[in-house]
């Protein structure tokens, strides 16, 4: 009976973070598509400059000609990207929170379930925290007469970007990112899964051995998401404008849980061989 709670108990909590980072993925997307409306707006120049013309002949005709009206509401779009801002905000930090209560369950169902709980939640960021947004870059000039004119709006995510260098010509960054990034979290996480649904075969010590080799690159996937950060911020100045997205923290959401899981699953893994011997 004690047994079937605890399961039940780690099913819980597995999706409730589940739909918490479901949800912070799906506001993230929805604050891009927002970003994406309100700047983009701002990048046609021709509309620009018809507007400021039409401006100065309304002023100089006292009225007479009317001033020309912009093709999109910037108010409503900015307002619009506020409240998806302000939304994205508010997803990460319930998962955040629901994150932190997640050690709780550590003295609620025991090490065993507290662990294997803990490497799903890992995978299940890991996935979300490749695919949503990371980083928003906005590239703006203020030009004499026109004012302040957007001149290109991005969005990054880490699979995006490898997909994007890697059809730039770029070959070694996108390797190193989509390596450290991608193939050995993946790795690390289903060999810590593996680790714990094998731990009484004979194949859990290799595996094992696996895992601690893979745990010599524990720290290489923050070091690359730092270095992709720094990379797609490079040459930052006046005239651009970044912000940090939702991706960045699922991400390192998901590096905090994998460090609490590799710790469990060392705990499990002498339990399991003191009870042999």
């Amino acid at each position: 009976m004690r047994r079937v709670i605890n399961i039940l108990i780690s099913i819980i909590a597995t999706v409730l973070i589940t739909f918490f980072t479901y949800k912070s993925y799906q506001s993230a997307k929805v604050l891009e598509v927002a970003n994406k409306n309100y700047y983009e707006a701002q990048t046609d120049i021709g509309d620009i400059v018809k507007r400021k013309f039409s401006s100065v002949l309304s002023s100089l005709s006292f009225g007479m000609v009317k001033e020309e009206k912009p093709k999109v509401d910037l108010d409503k779009l900015k307002a619009e990207m506020i409240v998806a801002k302000d939304n994205a905000n508010k997803e990460i930090k319930y998962l955040a929170i629901s994150s932190a209560l997640l050690l709780v369950l550590y003295f609620v169902v025991g090490l065993n379930y507290f662990t294997i709980t803990t490497a799903l939640v890992s995978l299940i960021t890991l996935i979300f925290g490749l695919i949503t947004p990371i980083l928003m870059i906005v590239i703006h000039k203020n030009v004499n007469y026109l004012g302040d004119i957007v001149l290109s709006f991005e969005s990054k995510t880490i699979i995006g970007t490898i997909s994007h260098l890697y059809h730039n010509g770029n070959f070694p960054v996108a390797l190193a990112i989509l390596l450290f990034s991608v193939v050995v979290p993946l790795l690390k996480t289903l060999s810590m899964i593996a680790v714990l649904v094998f731990k009484e075969l004979h194949i859990a010590q290799k595996i094992v051995s696996l895992f601690k080799h893979l745990g010599k690159w524990s720290m290489l996937d923050v070091f690359v998401v730092s270095l992709l950060l720094v990379y797609l911020s490079a040459g930052s100045s006046e005239n651009s404008y970044s912000q940090i997205e939702n991706g960045t923290y699922i991400f390192m959401i998901y590096v905090i849980l994998s460090i609490i899981t590799s710790i469990g699953v060392n705990g499990v893994l002498k339990e399991q061989k003191s009870l042999s011997s």
